[in-house]
């Protein structure tokens, strides 16, 4: 049988890798990249330790297991010695690649048990037909064969019982699927790094799900342990082996009810998140499995052998099907899911640091120096962008001027996301270009003179320049890439990976190991970056108009996301936080903007950094939300995450972090007249957030363009034609200038607005309310709670001051 199951799970092995060369799906990542030279373990942990574990483990387990008569039992434990060992051999291929983080990389393993259930299956399928064939072919024993022993756990149940009498393996599995869930629950469902995008369960063992649910969770952790540990152990298999998969079972069947009590509330979305939630409810649930099937397999093991039987014989022979429970695990049950709460560490807030500029709220609002409340809400700009020319005839960028400053002045907004090129920035190693840091220094000072602060940001897209292929290049899986923009061509490092688009830019095997090698901080090009960061922040240290820092647009996944998009990408992002901190000593600390890997982008939610993975306060979580946008949804006619929905995960991911939250990016719905922008704007409301449209002004040479476009851009047009500005849509700006408090006393408890009025609600003290209200017409303003209230004509439109001393509320309208 082992011969059988490692043949055709490294058959699946091998084809996943050629069809997937993302990894996404397949078992196996194999992007084509170069095997030597080896720069570090971690380039080879995938091929020289994944794999080889992976295939050892499902061989040395499928040959324990294969000498039972039950072709169903042998089958599904071959199955469930797949899935654990996928994700035993991924446990151990992280801790190559990112040594640390044991808790996170242990929980991430379920992302690989919830593939190996579904690329176990031809291994199942093969088992299962093995053994009927076995059991066809091989004659029965002899009338004189003796029986096996009672309770030894060999051959088939006595007749008319479905349960064999071994029982002490299963109470001891069963007490430690209890005691550890009680123990760990919490870690891995709450406070999981998914945790905000499946919600708290009514049943897990975990502090939210309260004591019923903590209570129902280990009972049932507890139950189904026994029982399949009875039920498989009909087989000749070794106990402690049965023991330990009949405790992934347990766990996988939590995850199971979990998915069918939650599935009405996920169809109710109007979306199909319903179907990736599946997979995030799973995997907590297998990875916790897979620690429940190690500590229980170790423990059986550990046991004396006559356990069983001496229990046995003192029992009297049972015919009957019935389960009984011992008495003495009720009160262990109880005790287990009380403590739960108890056992769970607790979190402490730490007050962010006093700054002149801005900062966040103990409840992680965005607050000036005074305490107001400020809604960030502007455009991207990426006119001092550093993109590949992708048209010889066409510019790749439109000038910045203070006109463009003006415009956004007219409009309403009050921040800019400033987008850098690494590549301009730091064309040779160590040195900084300074007639760049000049045009960025004027930026930031012309942004402020029309009242705009800056979100200062290290723009990059599918990693750089140098992703361009050569000419006349061929692509087995996807197309031959053209370049983007980001990093320069010294930090390249592709090692012979294919420069092609599989599905998309993003996931192409060139850009997943430039990541990687980042991530590795390979020859020091991370730590270069870091110094860059360093640098930046020295130069504005004192500069209150400068709102923050964006430590990476979109960062690439890697190749093995989410050790790579998530325990690394943390770890840069902590250097680089660490660097502006010291680079502030002379000024004071600013924002941090730090965003999930560009799969965000793409679905709509993603398996972030750890929670832990820095100590700073001063943090904004900032996806990008693009819901029914440019999600790689909207190519299929389905929307996976829905506008709404999208909000609603950001929040949770945000509250997960102590962050505040900033919409980086948004927009790009195409035709203005059929875009859901007033959806997207209703819920920028709901939530009181704000956020950067993209993109102020992008050029009919852009990267992104087509070179059958007749326009660029989808705020401030060109004419591709001619070079010259067209008119805007007008639907985008009605909603993008519509009336919002750009700060408000003390907190904003409700907003709602449309293009010709504003109704605002909040409670603090003070005289920082300042309300943006468009068009040329005096807008009509009431209030209660407010004095000294004052209206006063600006560009494009009208500002609202007052004071407060508690409770208030706003209207205004044309």
């Amino acid at each position: 049988m082992s011969p059988i199951a490692v043949v055709v799970l490294a058959a699946v092995i091998v084809l996943g890798a050629a069809f997937d060369p993302s990894g996404l799906a397949a078992p196996y990542t194999w992007t084509g990249a170069d095997l030597l030279p080896v720069a570090g373990l971690w380039q080879v942990a995938a091929l020289a330790v994944y794999v080889p574990l992976l295939l050892v483990g499902v061989g040395v387990l499928a040959w324990v297991v294969a000498h039972g008569r039950a072709p169903l039992h042998t089958a599904l434990l071959v199955w469930g010695a797949v899935v654990w060992s996928a994700m035993a051999a991924k446990l151990m291929m992280s801790l190559m690649m990112a040594f640390g983080d044991v808790v996170y990389l242990a929980w991430s393993t379920g992302f690989t048990g919830v593939k190996a259930a579904v690329f176990g299956l031809p291994v199942l399928a093969a088992t299962w037909l093995t053994q009927l064939l076995r059991r066809h072919l091989t004659p029965p024993p002899s009338s004189s064969t003796s029986p096996p022993s009672p309770g030894s756990g060999a051959g088939p149940a006595a007749p008319g019982s479905f349960f064999p009498p071994a029982s002490g393996p299963g109470w001891v599995a069963a007490g430690v699927a209890v005691v550890l869930g009680a123990l760990l629950g919490g870690v891995w469902w709450g406070g999981s790094p998914i945790g905000y995008a499946i919600g708290d369960s009514p049943l897990a063992p975990a502090p939210e799900a309260g004591p019923l649910g903590c209570l129902a969770a280990v009972t049932l952790l507890g139950v189904v342990t026994w029982v399949l540990n009875r039920w498989l152990s009909t087989t000749t298999s070794p106990r402690a082996v049965v023991a330990g998969i009949s405790a992934l079972g347990a766990a996988a069947t939590l995850g199971l009810v979990e998915v069918a009590i939650a599935l009405p509330g996920d169809l109710a979305g109007g979306d199909t998140f319903w179907a990736p939630a599946i997979m995030l409810r799973l995997a907590p649930a297998l990875s916790f499995g897979a620690l429940l099937a190690l500590a229980t397999a170790a423990l059986v093991a550990l046991l004396p052998a006559t356990l069983p039987a001496r229990r046995a014989a003192l029992l009297p022979a049972r015919k009957s099907v019935a389960i009984s429970v011992p008495l003495w695990m009720v009160p262990v049950v109880a005790a287990a899911a009380l403590a739960v709460p108890l056992l769970q560490p607790g979190t402490a807030t730490a007050q962010p640091p006093r700054t002149k500029g801005l900062t966040l709220s103990a409840d992680r609002r965005i607050v000036d120096a005074d305490g107001n409340e400020v809604l960030l809400r502007g455009v991207n700009v990426n006119q001092l962008e550093d993109y590949f020319q992708k048209f010889p005839d066409k510019a790749v960028t439109r000038p910045l001027t203070e006109a463009d400053f003006a415009g956004m002045e007219q409009m309403g907004f009050n921040v800019i996301r400033l987008a850098l090129s690494w590549s301009a920035l730091e064309p040779r190693p160590g040195h900084y270009d300074p007639a760049y840091l000049a045009r960025i220094s004027w930026a930031v000072e012309t942004a402020a003179k029309h009242g705009l602060r800056t979100v200062i940001d290290m723009h990059q897209d599918a990693w750089g320049k140098g992703v361009n292929a050569a000419p006349g290049a061929t692509c087995e899986n996807g197309s031959p890439m053209h370049g983007w923009d980001g990093a320069p061509t010294w930090a390249d490092r592709f090692d012979g990976a294919p420069k092609c688009e599989f599905t998309g830019r993003d996931i192409s095997p060139a850009v997943a190991r430039a990541f990687t090698n980042f991530y590795q901080d390979r020859d020091g090009i991370q730590t270069r970056l870091v110094a860059a960061w360093g640098m930046l922040a020295e130069r504005f240290a004192s500069e209150p108009m400068v709102a923050g820092y964006d430590l990476l647009n979109e960062p690439g996944f890697g190749e093995a996301p989410p050790i790579t998009s998530g325990v690394l990408l943390g770890r840069y992002y902590d250097r680089a936080i660490k660097a502006i901190r010291a680079g502030e000593k002379r000024g004071f600390p600013h924002l941090i903007f730090f965003e999930p890997s560009v799969l965000w982008s793409g679905l709509g939610f993603e398996v972030s950094v750890p929670k832990d993975f820095t100590d700073d306060r001063l943090l904004v979580f900032a996806p990008h939300l693009y819901n029914e946008s440019i999600t790689i949804d909207q190519g299929t006619g389905l929307t996976i995450t829905s506008i709404e929905r999208g909000f609603d995960l950001a929040s949770r991911a945000a509250a997960y972090y102590g962050a505040g939250l900033w919409s980086g990016e948004w927009g790009w719905f195409g035709d203005a007249a059929t875009a859901p922008i007033t959806k997207y704007t209703d819920q920028e409301d709901r939530h009181r957030i704000g956020g950067a449209f993209w993109v102020w002004k992008q050029s009919c040479g852009d990267a992104h363009a087509g070179a059958e476009d007749e326009t660029g851009g989808n705020l401030m047009i060109e004419d591709c034609a001619t070079g010259k500005d067209l008119p805007p849509p007008p639907e985008y700006v009605a909603e993008l200038s519509r009336p919002y408090p750009r700060s408000a006393p003390g907190r904003l408890t409700g907003l709602t607005s449309d293009q010709a009025s504003l109704t605002a609600q909040g409670e603090g003290a003070g005289c920082g309310l300042d309300v943006w209200f468009p068009g040329g017409g005096r807008p009509v303003v009431r209030s209660t709670g407010l004095t000294g209230v004052a209206i006063r004509q600006a560009p494009g439109g009208w500002r609202i001051t007052g004071c407060t001393q508690g409770g208030y509320t706003l209207t205004a309208h044309r």
